[in-house]
Parts: C-alpha cells; structure tokens; sequence
C-alpha cells in the first residue's frame, strides 16, 4: 500500500526540477558505479561467503564479522553489536556539516534446513554497494550529509528491526531504502502483508484414555476446535486475510491417555495494519472460546508483530525514474534482464508479498523496499531458490539494484524539493 498521493504534476515537477539540476548527474553518476565497479571482485566473495554460510536469526556471526570487517575497510565508522543486538551493526559515513541522513538496510540471516533460500546475501549485497556508492558520492563528488548502513539480523521470524526501532536506530534519518531478490522477471515495488504470530498453549487434565476418560479434559480437542472454527471463519475474511496454525508438542503423546498439553502457532496476516488487528481479536476470540468450550485453559504469547510495508510514492518514482535512465533493459548496452512495470499501477496496486519487519520501519520514516527478479523458475523458500540466490545473474542483478539505491539515496541528499515532498507523503499517511 502506497501512501495517501500528492498531485502527481508535484512529483513530475520535483522530478524534472531535479533532472535539469542534475539528477544524479552524469558526473555523480559516472564516479558512483565506477567506485563501485572497482570492487566487484571484493564484492563478489563478500556475497559468495555470505551465501556459502547460511546462519540463523540472531546467530550470524560469521556474515557480522565479514561485513563489518569489509565496511570499516572501506571507511566506514562501524559499530558492531549495536542496539544491544550481538550481530546488528551500524556502518556511517559523514561529509560536510547538516545535510540529510539517508539509511539502508543489509540483511543476512538463512532458513533453517535450505539456507538463503530467501537471498538474504543479496539483500546485503546490494546494501553493501548502495552505501559504498553513496559515500563516494559524498567523498569525492562533493555532495554533503550522511549515509548509513544497517545490518539487521532475523528478519526471518526474529524482528530484529523491530528491536532496532524500540532501541532508536531508524531516528533522525530522513529515508530507509532497501531492496529483496523475487521469484519474477519485474521489479516492483511492494507492500506486505502486517502479520502477528504467536505461541497458544492450550492446558487440560491428562487421564487414562479408557479407564477414566470422564475424568479429563483434552488439550488437543481444544486446538481441534480452535482449528475448525477458524476454518469456518475463513469464510468470512477478506481475500488477502490469512490464518496459519500448526502443532509443536515437544512432549510424544499416548494413545491411550487423554492429552493434557497442546502446544501450537498461530498466524494472522492482512494487507493492513488496522484489518490485521481486527482479524486478530476474532481469532484470539476463537482461540479462547475453543478453551472455553473444553474446559481447558489457554495461554497466548505473541513472538511475532510485523507491520504492512508501506511505500513512499515520491522515493519509488524516483527510484523508478533512476532505474530506467540508466538501467532500462530495451538500451543496447543493458546489462539488466527484467522487465520494468508501469509506476503508476504499481502506485495504485502495489504488489503485495508476505511479511517482514521492514514495514515497521515504513510507518517510522520514508522508506521503500524495491523487490527484484532472480528467477523464475523457483519461489522463495524453496532449495530451488537459495540455489538461484547464489549464482552469477543473481550477483549481477544485486549490483544494478544497488547501484539504482545509491542514485535514489544520493538525490535525497541533494533535492530538498525531493525530501519535501517524501516529507509531506508520509506525513498524510492514511490508514495503514
């Protein structure tokens, strides 16, 4: 979901404005991808090492170390460990005095079982090289104002944004950028869907299954109707609405004793925040009235509470417009291989993904979450994926998207008819 419009001649006369004063300037431009061309090599077995040594969420030691290591090589003031998270970090270069604040996020952590099936390595690769080339662009092509770089452990199911955002990392800055490899031949730029997750242990009162039945009372027949009335329920949701659920008992059960434990997860998502939270309450109604019914009782624990990506109309047309001035894939000399979609309908429809915790961030500052083709062949999360994410094209295509990042990041820093009107936009935000 895209936030509420400004007229679309005030973007178009921002854009032009920007253009006639330079829009990433040929200059700009031309310095930035060769600083960052001089380093695909480098580039290249930071991605490779990151792929080739899959960690999971809040255990990536290895892809911490590697990058840290590499950014303050580079010049960048690292802090490792930051917002009390062992493998978060915070990479900053400053030029000049004031200036705007631009931000990007690198992720890193795996899947469990299939590795980066999800392409995180490319998601900080192509972090990597949008601030490499924003700080050239500050060092040496006489631009003012500061970039960072965020690493940000377990996105998957972990919130480590989240935990970054209560901790302050994401204030004062004037945008977030950030970009995820997708099972398409498009980029696009998309809205996921707000989720809740969380642990629901039902409790009962185990007894032998056929001496004393009477004397029980089942947990598992608890979740069974949880389970069904939520499926009753599906047929009055919305169509982006989903319910997930599953059982984890650690515990092996007996046949023949009533089980006193049912230890589950449960999933909610929607297209909206607000619808998010209403889906939730009918469900956790459910949940509880299913106890109720059982004579059981219920403990709900949330783990999970992302929040709907939510676009930044002026910073995706800008992105937009960058991409298809240098890396229109019709040009002769085109290294790209996608296909570029209409902005406008993807202003109007957005494609919506699944779930992550860059919305959070998305309803803290401007911000956008570029999704760009590897494959089509293969889905996320899949072992066909993780092996897409790892191959020469997926790399390749990872450079142009943050080279295309560094540009829109570098404007921001330049445009203060830009910043305005990113300003303005997310300061009319309508429901989210």
């Amino acid at each position: 979901m895209f936030i509420k419009s400004i007229p679309l001649s005030i973007l178009l006369s921002t854009v032009v404005a920007a253009q006639g004063s330079g829009t990433a300037s040929n200059n700009i431009s031309a310095g930035v991808f060769s600083a960052i061309d001089s380093k695909l090599e480098e580039l290249s077995t930071l991605n490779t090492e990151i792929w080739s040594n899959p960690e999971l969420a809040y255990s990536e030691v290895y892809a911490h170390e590697i990058l840290t290591d590499y950014l303050e090589e580079q010049g960048f003031n690292v802090t490792r460990g930051a917002y009390n998270l062992s493998t978060a970090f915070r990479a900053e270069f400053l030029q000049g005095e004031g200036g705007r604040t631009i931000s990007f996020n690198a992720e890193y952590d795996a899947l469990e079982g299939i590795g980066h099936a999800c392409g995180h390595n490319l998601i900080a690769t192509s972090a990597v090289v949008a601030a490499l080339g924003a700080k050239e662009a500050l060092e040496n092509q006489g631009v003012e104002g500061t970039v960072v770089l965020f690493g940000t452990p377990a996105e998957e199911g972990g919130g480590g944004k989240v935990r970054m955002l209560d901790a302050g990392a994401y204030e004062n800055l004037d945008c977030n950028i950030m970009a995820h490899p997708a099972p398409t031949n498009y980029i696009s730029y998309f809205s996921s869907k707000a989720a809740w997750a969380g642990r629901v242990n039902f409790t009962g009162f185990g007894t032998h299954a056929s001496a004393a039945p009477w004397q029980g009372r089942n947990a598992m027949d608890a979740f069974v109707a949880a389970y069904t009335m939520a499926g009753l329920y599906r047929q009055q949701i919305e169509q982006t609405d989903r319910i997930h659920h599953v059982v984890d008992n650690e515990d092996s059960q007996l046949v023949n004793v009533i089980p006193d434990k049912a230890s589950t997860q449960w999933a909610v998502r929607s297209s909206t925040l607000t619808r998010r939270n209403v889906l939730l309450e009918r469900v956790q109604t459910i949940i509880k009235a299913a106890a109720l019914g059982t004579n059981t009782t219920v403990e709900i624990a949330d783990y999970l509470d992302y929040w709907n990506v939510v676009s930044n109309e002026a910073l995706a047309r800008l992105h937009y417009d960058i991409l298809t001035t240098y890396f229109d894939p019709s040009l002769d000399n085109s290294t790209a291989v996608y296909t570029v979609r209409d902005i406008d309908n993807q202003v109007n429809n957005p494609t919506e993904g699944g779930s992550t915790d860059e919305g959070n961030v998305s309803h803290f500052l401007p911000s956008i979450h570029v999704a760009f083709p590897i494959t089509t062949t293969a889905v996320q999360h899949n072992s066909a994926f993780q092996e897409a994410a790892g191959t020469d094209h997926a790399f390749s295509q990872a450079i142009i998207i943050g080279k295309t990042m560094a540009l829109t990041g570098i404007e921001v820093l330049r445009n203060e008819t830009l910043a305005s009107v990113m300003w303005e936009q997310f300061n009319s935000m309508e429901d989210g």
